[in-house]
């Protein structure tokens, strides 16, 4: 017959009655939780004793000791789990060990576990991420539950990986590394996604012992978005995130000229890592494309057999030997229209204005001349008709107008400037002279250096059409004081070789007027009581415009004024913006704090094309001046300082410096 009784749980004895004598019996016993889930059960089997009735004697059992474990200690965390461990007291009366565990957040029930006598460690998983658990072993002996000894473990979080670093970056690739997360991964996620251009995301996956990855088949000059995520068992990492940029695959300062009815060409700035080009011309009427390769050295083509009054785009492409190919540099040309046939109908009463001849000091000219006119209210429409006239006879004198002589734009300011026509706008005098004689007077206050602002920012820019090598002129005409600072935007324009006239009439400062002009003022600086006398100046003016657009050299600035000559160290590329693209030269500290000072090493040679050099050839006569130093290790052999070749590399003209 089965018995069962309840007992409190604070108790740990119990004594047992009403047994019959000289019998065995099986006592199990078994925790009940709050939860009314039951513990495993401890079983007990014992007999009773027989009942003498000649002595009467009292039985003491003695309770055999129970002891807890010792040296418990948690190691080994992961992400997911951790190992218990702990050192037996009295294995041989040890029945088994009582393992618990609980989070101690409270938001996961007890777990427990049964281990074997004979094993004294144990691996719980799978646990919480970056959770601390409270852990118990309790041994269990045939009479009871020894003490429980406690320890309190923590898993580890899922770390992120650190300390993104990019290199190695090419046309097409980069490479990323990063440091590994303190905790055993999975392996790593790598998205990027191109944030300059438009483009999807791109995801691929790494094994855990992979720290570097070099990410190919990308764009060229785009920066990119990349993350690194740790995957674990339990989940992934937050992002490691970062940018990285490939190289720039495209050529630059595309540009057209020789603009005709079937046929115009381009230009561009070769690129250092070409090996050739692909040039694609495309019809924006009907979308019909010509298409040429050309080699790594080409730096222009043209194409031909076009329709008149079209607009076509031009598409250049730079490729690498390896077949990387860059992507498209694009500008957009309009084809000359077919002329108009001359009318039949007899002319007007109104003679159509006559073109002025050209002068004979201008005959050579050749310059990119911007005239830059007042139209505050204070000139007035009558005065500003007189200032179109002057205008139109001052271009008038011009003899080859377009890319193969003098271009000419004009803009118009008050408060703002206004671009009238660019340089490339007009290719033949007729049509320059008839848009000079459409231009509307503006009216506004009289905003002087932002106008010159506006000029070299818009006008005298390689889209505007100013061309490389040819004289920049400017002639800025004004009758009064400016309504805004004209000195540090006169200057820069000084600086950097623009020839700039300045004509003032009625109000205008003279003082103003010196400081917009070149040097020397007598040259550059006209001044006329009223409109009508320009006629007065208008001879000389013209004089000094062409002789500056006809020099074989262009002016630069030098000692407070201009001289006709070549910088040649920017022609070079050795200034400081720019001298870090050119190989085997590097900025060192020069003699002269003024002047920027560069080394050229041993594998230094610097070579352009002499029409970017010397469009026009040498003068007859000219000067070259060499500031250096030469270093210890400079070659004992003479060598070349500067020197023109011809087509076959042979020396035509230059400075050799024998070091003996």
């Amino acid at each position: 017959m089965d018995s069962k009784v309840l007992i409190d749980g604070k108790m740990n004895t119990y004594l047992i009655k009403g047994l019959t004598p000289l019998t065995d019996y099986e006592v199990l016993l078994a925790a009940i939780y709050k939860n009314e889930v039951e513990s495993d059960e401890v079983v007990l089997v014992e007999s009773t004793v027989e009942i003498l009735t000649t002595i009467a004697t009292t039985t003491t059992i003695t309770a055999t000791p129970r002891y807890g474990v010792r040296n418990m200690r948690i190691d080994e965390e992961t992400t997911y789990s951790m190992r218990v461990a702990w050192q037996p007291v009295d294995s041989r009366n040890v029945r088994h060990y009582r393992l618990s565990y609980i989070s101690t957040k409270g938001d996961r029930a007890e777990e427990m576990r049964t281990v074997p006598t004979g094993q004294t460690s144990l691996v719980l998983q799978p646990l919480l991420s970056d959770t601390e658990y409270k852990i118990a072993i309790t041994p269990v002996y045939p009479e009871g539950e020894g003490p429980a000894a406690a320890r309190m473990g923590r898993t580890l979080p899922l770390s992120a990986p650190k300390n993104l670093r990019v290199s190695e970056e090419w046309y097409n690739r980069f490479r990323i590394s990063w440091d590994v997360p303190p905790s055993p991964t999975m392996g790593y996620r790598v998205v990027y996604q191109p944030i300059s251009a438009p483009g999807p995301a791109l995801e691929t996956f790494v094994g855990e012992d992979v720290n570097t990855m070099l990410i190919v088949n990308l764009l060229s000059g785009t920066e990119y978005s990349v993350k690194v995520i740790a995957s674990y068992t339990t989940g992934s990492s937050e992002a490691l995130s970062g940018r990285a940029k490939t190289l720039y695959l495209g050529v630059t300062n595309l540009s057209g000229y020789q603009v005709r009815m079937t046929s115009f060409c381009g230009q561009w700035q070769a690129h250092r890592h070409a090996s050739s080009y692909r040039v694609v011309m495309e019809s924006l009427l009907n979308g019909q494309k010509q298409e040429a390769r050309l080699s790594g050295g080409a730096n222009r083509h043209c194409l031909n057999n076009l329709k008149a009054n079209t607009q076509y785009k031009m598409s250049v492409y730079a490729q690498m030997q390896d077949g990387t190919e860059g992507p498209a540099v694009t500008i957009t040309e309009r084809t000359l229209p077919i002329p108009t046939p001359a009318p039949t109908t007899p002319p007007s009463t109104t003679p159509l204005p006559t073109i002025p001849p050209a002068k004979e000091v201008c005959k050579a000219a050749k310059a990119d001349l911007v005239f830059l006119v007042d139209g505050s209210w204070s000139i007035g429409d009558e005065s500003f008709l007189k200032i179109i006239r002057f205008l139109y006879s001052t271009t008038g004198a011009l003899d080859r107008i377009g890319p193969d002589g003098t271009q000419v734009a004009i803009a118009q300011f008050s408060d703002d400037a206004r671009t009238e026509f660019k340089l490339n706008s007009y290719g033949d005098k007729e049509r320059l002279l008839d848009a000079i004689n459409k231009i509307s007077y503006k009216g506004g206050n009289t905003k002087t250096g932002r106008a010159i602002q506006h000029v070299k920012e818009n006008i005298f820019t390689t889209e505007g059409g100013v061309r490389r090598g040819i004289p920049n002129v400017l002639v800025v005409l004004t009758d009064g004081r400016s309504q805004d600072d004209v000195n540090k935007v006169s200057k820069e324009m000084q600086m950097e070789g623009y020839i700039v006239f300045a004509i003032g009439f009625a109000d205008a400062d003279y003082g103003e007027l010196v400081s917009i002009a070149s040097k020397p003022s007598d040259r550059h600086v006209f001044f006329v009581d009223d409109l009508d006398a320009f006629a007065k100046i208008e001879e000389k003016l013209v004089t000094f415009v062409c002789e500056a657009a006809t020099a074989t050299c262009p002016s630069i600035p030098m000692s407070g004024s201009t001289t006709p000559g070549f910088r040649m160290m920017e022609l070079f590329g050795l200034v400081e913006n720019k001298y870090s693209s050119v190989p085997g030269v590097s900025m060192v500290p020069g003699t002269f704090n003024t002047f920027p000072s560069f080394h050229l090493h041993s594998d230094a040679f610097l070579a352009q094309p002499t029409r970017f050099i010397h469009p026009e050839g040498l003068p007859s006569d000219y000067t070259i001046t060499l500031l250096f130093r030469l270093l210890p290790n400079t070659p004992e052999e003479p060598f070349a300082l500067w020197e023109i070749l011809n087509k076959n590399n042979e020396p035509l003209v230059g400075v050799i410096m024998d070091s003996k």
